[in-house]
């Protein structure tokens, strides 16, 4: 029984006067498509680390020093702030290397008084920056744009596959259509 199952699937490599040109170059794209589909794994996991390490890599080049707010800070955020919950945006002032005062808008804890202190991130430009991704969340989003990325190439992969048999279908379906007209044209005349 097996190696009859293993006739069926491998007939498109054997000698065979019903074999037409177009399913060699359909076993040749499945072959082609499950190759593919064997490094799809590593697309997702090149991916994986690249994403982790760029997410890592936000943090260099900033610095955190200690500032103060100026006003006090909002009770409720803003539903479209598009911060944390608990954060709101106000007005602080920190101290840059050179010693001279700066100010600007950071995230704070909402509630938050005027004269409390807090902690900003500053580019080599003196500008307020985000916090950058801890570990954790620097991980995550690796594993996530690693997952999307190995489901993209394989929706890509399956979908050329897909494309290419559906065209080998309708070149098959006109060579068929053609073999039967002429067979029909044949039949249609006595030769004596």
């Amino acid at each position: 029984m097996l190696k009859q199952d293993v006739r069926v699937l491998l007939w498109r490599w054997w000698r065979n006067p019903l074999k037409r040109r177009s399913d060699v170059a359909e076993a040749w794209v499945g072959v082609a498509t499950a190759a593919l589909l064997l490094m799809v794994p590593a697309v997702g996991l090149v991916m994986a680390d690249v994403s982790e390490r760029s997410a890592l890599d936000e943090a260099q080049g900033l610095h955190r020093p200690a500032a103060r707010l100026v006003e006090d800070a909002p009770a409720t955020p803003s539903r479209f702030s598009g911060m944390a919950d608990d954060h709101v945006r106000a007005t602080v002032r920190w101290t840059i290397p050179d010693g001279s005062p700066k100010t600007g808008e950071a995230p704070v804890a909402a509630g938050s008084k005027a004269g409390s202190s807090t902690t900003v991130w500053i580019d080599a430009a003196v500008r307020v920056r985000p916090a950058p991704p801890t570990s954790a969340q620097a991980r995550s989003q690796g594993v996530a744009l690693g997952a999307a990325a190995t489901a993209g190439a394989c929706v890509l992969i399956v979908g050329g596959w897909w494309i290419a048999r559906v065209r080998l279908d309708v070149r098959r379906r006109a060579q068929w259509d053609r073999a039967w007209a002429d067979f029909n044209a044949d039949r249609g005349h006595r030769h004596a």
